[in-house]
């Protein structure tokens, strides 16, 4: 069973045919991907006493999971999503006293689990920060793995340097790390993969996207695994492929007693399969 934790909310899509609304949220997103490859999967996040929050939780029954889904009169977290034709997508984020991050890790389910993914929008606050420090604090009494993403989202800090500052004690606590090729060379000041990778002193195992580049995956610092990128003729919508990636990865890891070199190399291009099929559809799942 793997657990995800954090936000679930509104992704409302800009792009030149005009505006939706989608369900969203790096570790929603994750759940669900890790679900379409079979995994038992449990989601804890909150939303808020709105029309977005009802409009979630009626989306949010669609995709198999084992839903805890909380509530609060806080408003829902809505990100305001612009892709361009390119299929790029650029954030800007609705959350002052919002409810993505008000959740309580003492509420939280943890029969059956075998990893623990947590978002990181919340890490931008105090109270997001206590209950991911509770909650992987708990897993690893149960010797539970656990798992993160990055996911920098720029706007939610005053710079990098705070945004590094308050996020990497937190990413070097995970298990299983997800990075993408940008923002492993911004933690590490470092452009080349290898040697960024070793700067940053990341101990578990790490998997580096590289979009069209395809992707890596690292233990302990050394390289053991990489694979090509999945082609795809055009690119409408970039939201989520990450997420499909790492749900995809996540669902295989949870299911193999062990990962070498070769069940790395088919386990990256199973996800970046995963990852380059969610850029042919609009908004992240």
């Amino acid at each position: 069973m793997i657990l995800c934790a954090g936000e679930v909310l509104v992704d409302r899509v800009q792009t030149p045919k005009g505006q939706t609304d989608h369900i969203g949220g790096a570790p929603f997103n994750v759940a669900v991907y890790a679900a379409r490859q079979g995994a038992d999967v449990r989601f804890f996040g909150n939303v808020g006493s709105d029309s977005e929050g009802a409009f979630l939780k009626e989306q949010a029954k669609a995709f198999g999971l084992d839903l805890r889904l909380t509530q609060t009169d806080c408003p829902t977290t809505v990100a305001l999503v612009t892709v361009d034709e390119t299929g790029e997508r650029f954030f800007r984020f609705l959350r002052e006293n919002a409810a993505d991050y008000q959740l309580e890790a003492a509420a939280m389910d943890w029969s059956g689990v075998t990893t623990f993914h947590f978002g990181t929008l919340m890490l931008s606050t105090a109270q997001g920060r206590a209950f991911c420090e509770s909650a992987i604090r708990e897993a690893k009494r149960r010797n539970i793995r656990v798992s993160t993403d990055a996911n920098f989202r720029d706007d939610l800090f005053a710079s990098a340097q705070e945004r590094d500052h308050t996020m990497l004690p937190f990413l070097m606590e995970a298990d299983v790390l997800k990075l993408s090729i940008e923002e492993l060379q911004a933690l590490a000041g470092e452009s080349d993969t290898a040697r960024a990778v070793a700067k940053l002193g990341y101990k578990g195992l790490l998997f580096i996207t590289k979009g069209a580049a395809g992707s890596e995956a690292f233990f302990g610092g050394k390289r053991l695994a990489r694979a090509a990128s999945e082609p795809v003729e055009k690119i409408i919508d970039t939201t989520g492929a990450g997420d499909a990636f790492f749900g995809a990865a996540l669902a295989l890891i949870d299911r193999v007693a062990s990962l070498d070199a070769e069940s790395l190399e088919q386990l990256l291009t199973a996800a970046n399969r995963s990852g380059a099929a969610a850029t042919q559809v609009e908004g992240a799942i």
